[in-house]
């Protein structure tokens, strides 16, 4: 479709997390703006912006799959510290920065005034490490460029935690009215990535655009869950499936573009293990947490009864584990789900994955009985509420999950 220039107004991208979705649509995105043959090399104005992602013609938001993206980037750019380690590390924290263009934050500068100290520190720390890169000689300024990149990931992680919770309204609408201009080079592109997490009110906005897309620009929806995708918008959109990649293929990617041995089986894989607060311990501690909360509610109905429910019971009782007291653990082993540590920012979303993951486990579950999937899907319900609560409105994650375990009077 690029090659004879055909490409239709939306496309949608969906896969599993790590097939390349991302990396295809900010190709996409240069390839419809280059001024020549398109070459991945190619160094034309428009080429050069597209790679450092500082192009006003493009828009990219919607959640991110993987902020560890930055600390993966951080510790290969200081174990071989080069133009390419820099070009990948930066590019990382311009994913980010790109949420927080003033176009998508229109009438909405009071909650955007809250980044911009942390947008304008992540430019003025980037420009330092780039004059250091270039006169790099002695020992003790490779000390000096470590200690930059750390600030970097330290602010990269508290502006992370300002990223909003799924697709905002507003930043659809003012998309909306940032399209219908002409664009500084040949083309516009509009990368939402996630797109499926969208609410009805904004997927309704988001439709309105693709009904009567200006002829300058390009949608590109990206997805892991092709199925949550509503069906008006897979209309409008032509579809691009990403196949899973191979472990073979993951590990070359692992090798070949972060320099790194480490044995994987995908590439979500590598980008979760990276996380302060990794996926394997918040698993560990969900179990605990949900097998807490439904071994004192089986205890107090029996009607209530499942295998893996059961299981998870009885490995909480081992553990002499309490819904609060595993809740304590995890707010002093994230910092105070990152109140004290920024690097754990990510930390609450990632233990309420985890616990839902749990739950959904149990619901899955065929000897689980009708009250205990009743009581399962009530507290599915308050995890999804929880991290609205926590997005939107800066509740406190600890008062918040002592208010989920005392549904079941469990706060011994």
């Amino acid at each position: 479709m690029l090659v004879t220039g055909k490409v239709p107004p939306s496309l949608l991208f969906t896969g599993p997390e790590g097939s390349g979705k991302q990396t295809a649509a900010l190709e996409c995105a240069r390839v419809l703006s280059c001024e020549r043959e398109a070459l991945w090399n190619c160094e034309c104005a428009q080429c050069r912006r597209h790679r450092s992602l500082t192009h006003s013609d493009l828009l990219l938001f919607g959640p991110r799959s993987f902020p560890q993206e930055t600390l993966v980037t951080a510790e290969y750019f200081l174990h071989a510290p080069n133009l390419t380690s820099y070009y990948a590390f930066v590019r990382s924290i311009r994913k980010l920065l790109k949420r927080f263009d003033p176009v998508l934050w229109a009438g909405e500068e009071a909650r955007l005034s809250k980044a911009a100290p942390s947008i304008e520190s992540l430019e003025e720390q980037l420009q330092e490490i780039q004059v250091l890169l270039s006169s790099q000689k002695a020992p003790s300024e490779a000390r000096s460029l470590e200690l930059m990149v750390n600030r970097v990931v330290e602010t990269a992680a508290g502006l992370e935690a300002l990223v909003p919770e799924g697709v905002p309204i507003f930043m659809v609408r003012n998309m909306a009215a940032w399209a219908v201009l002409a664009p500084v080079g040949k083309r516009k592109t509009v990368v939402i990535q996630n797109a499926d997490t969208a609410n009805e009110s904004t997927r309704n906005a988001m439709l309105k655009i693709l009904e009567e897309p200006p002829d300058t620009v390009r949608f590109i929806l990206t997805s892991s869950r092709r199925a949550a995708v509503i069906a008006t918008i897979l209309s409008r959109s032509r579809l691009i499936g990403f196949e899973p990649r191979t472990a073979a293929q993951a590990q070359h990617i692992v090798s070949r573009l972060f320099k790194s041995e480490e044995k994987v089986e995908n590439i979500a894989e590598f980008f979760h293990r990276k996380s302060p607060f990794p996926p394997d311990k918040a698993e560990k501690e969900a179990e605990l947490f949900v097998g807490a909360l439904l071994g004192h509610a089986m205890e107090k109905d029996a009607a209530m009864s499942g295998d893996r429910a059961l299981n998870l019971a009885r490995l909480a009782r081992g553990e002499h584990a309490s819904a609060l007291g595993v809740m304590r653990d995890v707010a002093e082993q994230t910092g105070n789900f990152g109140a004290k540590n920024a690097q754990f920012t990510d930390s609450f979303f990632i233990f309420l994955r985890a616990v839902a993951r749990q739950l959904a486990s149990i619901a899955a579950d065929p000897t689980s009985s009708a009250a205990l999937i009743v009581q399962v899907d009530r507290l599915s319900s308050k995890v999804r509420d929880m991290g609205v609560q926590y997005r939107l409105f800066n509740r406190s994650p600890e008062l918040l999950l002592e208010a989920f375990a005392d549904m079941f009077g469990d706060i011994a």
